[in-house]
């Protein structure tokens, strides 16, 4: 996974708001999800909600540390 999709993905996703799946296959790639996960592996957390039977919206959330 390319730095560039992860910065993309970041940049994009940072304002902590939801995003439907066209959008980040718009905006990131059709592999996003792939690249959602190399983030979680370096800290980063996402949140995944069901909009309709088959859509879907992710938002970047931020975790407290205790």
């Amino acid at each position: 996974m390319t730095n560039n999709l992860s910065e993309r993905t970041i940049s994009l996703m940072s304002d902590g708001c939801w995003h439907p799946a066209n959008e980040l296959v718009e905006k990131i790639s059709h592999r996003f999800s792939a690249t959602m996960h190399v983030l979680k592996k370096r800290g980063y957390h996402f949140e995944k909600r069901k909009v309709t039977a088959q859509q879907y919206e992710y938002k970047m959330t931020v975790r407290e540390i205790a």
